[in-house]
C-alpha cells in the first residue's frame, strides 16, 4: 500500500487548508437545510423532541426533580449532548463522503472531520438562543430566580471549547476506524444512545448509587453536562473535580488518537 503525505510543513499548505476547511464548512451547512423548509430551526427541534419525550420519562416514573423548571434542567443538558452526538455521528462518515478530495488534494486530513463538527457548533449556537429565551420567560413571566446570560459569559466559551475538543478526538477516531471498516457506522448510532442514557440529562447524578458514582464520574460528558447546568441554569461556577475528569479524559484521547490519526492518513487515499 503506498503512503501519500496528507500535508506539507509550509505557510501554503496551511493556508490551503484553512480554505479548504472554510469551504467544507461552508458546503456542510448549506447542503444540510438546502431543501428543508424549516432550514436551520431543525437544530432546535431535535433538542425539543428528545426534551419532550424526558418530561414524559421523567412524569411516567417520578423522577426527583431538580431546582428550578425540569424543561432549563433538560435543555441546558440536551444542548451540548446534541452538539456532541451529531458531531461524533458525522464525523464517521467525513473521509468517505469527502473521497473525490482526499484523493486529489494534499492536505491535513483532520480538515474534514473538525469541518463537520465546526457546522455541529453552528447549530449548538442557534440552540443557545432559544435557551437564553426560556431563561427570559420564566424569570419574567414566572418570576423564577435563573442565571442571567452575562453571568455564563466566562465558563461558556470554555465548556464549549471542552465540548468541540472532545467531540474531535472521537471524531477523528471514528473517521479513521470508518475509513477502512464500515463496522464504525453501525456501531456510533447504538454506542450513543447507550452513551446518552449513562450521562445525567434527564435524571439527577444524587440517583447514581455511591459505590459506582466513581466510575460513572470518568464519562466526561457528565462534567460537561453538569457544568452547563451549573452555569447557565444557576449562574454559579462548575463543580471543578468534574470537569477536571473531562479534561483529562479529552487529553487522553487527544494523545492516543491524533498520532494513530496521522500516521494511518497516509493511506486513506489508497483505501478509497
Amino acid at each position: 500500500m503506498r503512503a501519500i503525505p496528507s500535508s506539507a510543513a509550509g505557510p501554503r499548505d496551511l493556508g490551503r487548508a484553512t480554505v479548504l476547511l472554510s469551504a467544507l464548512v461552508s458546503r456542510e451547512f448549506k447542503s444540510r437545510y438546502r431543501r428543508s423548509m424549516l432550514g436551520p430551526l431543525w437544530a432546535v427541534i431535535q433538542p425539543l423532541v428528545y426534551m419532550l419525550l424526558f418530561l414524559f420519562l421523567g412524569t411516567v416514573l417520578k423522577m426527583a426533580s431538580p431546582k428550578g423548571p425540569y424543561v432549563v434542567y433538560l435543555f441546558c443538558a440536551l444542548m451540548p449532548w446534541t452538539f456532541f452526538a451529531n458531531a461524533v455521528t458525522r464525523c464517521a462518515s467525513s473521509l468517505i463522503s469527502n473521497a473525490s478530495i482526499v484523493k486529489k488534494i494534499a492536505v491535513p486530513r483532520e480538515v474534514f472531520p473538525l469541518s463537520v463538527v465546526i457546522v455541529s457548533l453552528l447549530d449548538f449556537l442557534i440552540s443557545l438562543v432559544v435557551l437564553f429565551g426560556l431563561l427570559a420567560y420564566y424569570q419574567i413571566a414566572q418570576g423564577i430566580p435563573l442565571a442571567s446570560p452575562w453571568a455564563c459569559a466566562f465558563w461558556l466559551p470554555i465548556l464549549t471549547l471542552l465540548t468541540f475538543m472532545l467531540a474531535s478526538g472521537i471524531g477523528l477516531a471514528l473517521a479513521a476506524f470508518g475509513t477502512y471498516r464500515y463496522d464504525v457506522f453501525f456501531a456510533v448510532p447504538l454506542l450513543l444512545q447507550a452513551w446518552m442514557f449513562a450521562t445525567p440529562i434527564f435524571y439527577l447524578v444524587d440517583g447514581v448509587p455511591m459505590g459506582l458514582r466513581s466510575w460513572y464520574s470518568l464519562n466526561p460528558m457528565v462534567g460537561i453536562v453538569e457544568a452547563y447546568r451549573s452555569v447557565l441554569m444557576y449562574g454559579q461556577s462548575p463543580d471543578l473535580s468534574l470537569l477536571a475528569v473531562a479534561v483529562i479524559v479529552t487529553i487522553v484521547i487527544w494523545a492516543l488518537v491524533w498520532p494513530v490519526f496521522r500516521y494511518v492518513s497516509q493511506y486513506f487515499a489508497d483505501v478509497l
